[in-house]
């Protein structure tokens, strides 16, 4: 009696498709993901795609910021930097700005604590977890996007310069890096308390499911197959 082996086949389409897996050609890329949030595949995180996403969200809980401190829900909270002592966020953290940005600002501490306490909704799902970037997602940043600031797709809008979560000085930890140049070693104000609109806030990996390509699923299914119709002709063989 005559036994026929399918597995040879089997492995090698196994092989074959593992191979086309990982040669798969890859291109560092910042992907729209849709609903006003961008991935950025090298630093390995999720962009807001609106620059103006956090004086939009500080001036939806103050009526008349004309006349009214900020009475929002950050008031209170308590920031812990990296290097040097906590800090609990008062009305003084928060300005409106009615002399050219017609806008709020707020220093290192108001845009830690809203961006630690931001939310944001993706499909059906609530989406938490965010921060300021790093010195070093902000550079992958402008390597990417090649400087510049404004509506730059991807994005909606990109600040000139934005506040990170990085420190350089324990006495202050009022610290932001520009978007144009280098983002090492530059402390605005020489160290003083600015305050800028200018927030942006990442969170970890991709919020959006990616979907594996359409040929691999063919090209699963047609192994799977070859797999079924070879165990049938062995059983035919033997019996």
């Amino acid at each position: 009696m005559k036994t026929f082996n399918y597995s040879k086949p089997l492995v090698a389409s196994t092989l074959l498709l593992s191979t086309f897996l990982l040669c798969a050609p890859s291109q560092a890329s910042l992907v729209d993901i849709g609903n006003g949030l961008i991935y950025d595949d090298v630093s390995n995180v999720t962009w807001i795609s609106d620059g103006y996403a956090f004086t939009n969200n500080i001036a939806s809980t103050t009526a008349n910021p004309n006349a009214d401190p900020y009475t929002g829900l950050l008031l209170g909270k308590v920031v812990t930097p990296s290097l040097g002592a906590s800090h609990t966020i008062a009305a003084n953290d928060f300005l409106y700005e009615n002399t050219s940005l017609f806008r709020w600002v707020g220093s290192w501490w108001a845009a830690t604590a809203w961006a630690d306490s931001f939310s944001y909704q993706y499909g059906g799902q609530t989406i938490s977890g965010w921060r300021l970037p790093t010195s070093t997602e902000a550079q992958n940043l402008i390597t990417q996007l090649r400087t510049g600031s404004g509506a730059k797709p991807p994005f909606v809008w990109v600040p000139p310069f934005y506040w990170t979560s990085t420190l350089t000085s324990e006495t202050s930890a009022y610290v932001a890096r520009p978007l144009f140049g280098t983002v090492d070693n530059f402390t605005l104000m020489n160290g003083a308390v600015p305050r800028y609109s200018n927030v942006w806030a990442v969170v970890p990996g991709n919020v959006a499911a990616v979907p594996v390509p359409a040929a691999v699923w063919l090209f699963g299914s047609a192994l799977a197959a070859m797999g079924i119709v070879g165990r049938r002709r062995e059983k035919q063989a033997i019996a």
